[in-house]
């Protein structure tokens, strides 16, 4: 998860990035005008402005954070388990939505210029072509949005089967790491005490 979280971390911020251009503040005052004068609406992935960027960057923030925890994963700590399959389950769900969203969008990009094309804009087309962010983005966002889910489901999985075929690996602390207590020093005297009488008792007289 940690590299999948890292790309969507720099998928977000190149967004963002384009966000704080000049070419963006343009496209989004020519869009709006396209809309008012034509009616044709903006294409989904300009709708939601910063905020699908900031999400792409949080989202991948919570999934290199979770990968910190693999080697309290590996150490076979109980809760350190929890949390990643939370997280995993948290992280599947939001990335699959993300893909529908996009999936379903009712336009495009290539349809928002079709529209302008079958209406008297079709002139201003390769303005916002030249103002719009590089054509390799929206495959990175996909590529990053596609290995996310893809990692989040493996751990998921991984983890468990772990917890179904190795129970008793995952401890809420391990028994060798943990410091002895006084009730610990108590049972070790009980069980001293009645190993020496069990050896006195079979002594021959």
């Amino acid at each position: 998860m940690a590299p999948t979280g890292l790309l969507l971390v720099l998928a977000g911020l190149l967004e963002l990035r384009w966000w704080s251009t000049p070419s963006a503040s343009r496209l989004v005052a020519l869009l709006a005008s396209l809309k008012a004068e034509y009616g044709a609406a903006p294409p989904a992935l300009l709708r939601g402005g910063r905020e699908g960027a900031v999400e792409l960057v949080v989202l991948g923030v919570v999934c290199a954070a979770c990968a910190t925890l693999a080697p309290l994963v590996a150490r076979g700590r109980r809760w350190a388990r929890t949390c990643v399959l939370a997280v995993g389950t948290g992280t599947f769900v939001l990335g699959l939505m993300g893909i529908g969203a996009d999936s379903w969008a009712l336009q495009d990009r290539e349809g928002y210029y079709h529209t302008l094309a079958q209406s008297t804009a079709g002139a201003h087309i390769p303005t916002i072509k030249a103002l719009f962010y590089a054509d390799w983005y929206p495959w990175l966002e996909d590529i990053a949005q596609g290995a996310q889910v893809l990692a989040s489901l493996a751990v998921i999985v991984a983890l468990a089967v772990a917890a179904m075929w190795h129970t008793d690996y995952f401890v809420a602390k391990r028994a060798t790491e943990a410091a002895p207590t006084a009730w610990d020093d108590a049972l070790a005297r009980i069980r001293e005490q009645n190993s020496r009488e069990r050896l006195g008792a079979r002594q021959p007289e």
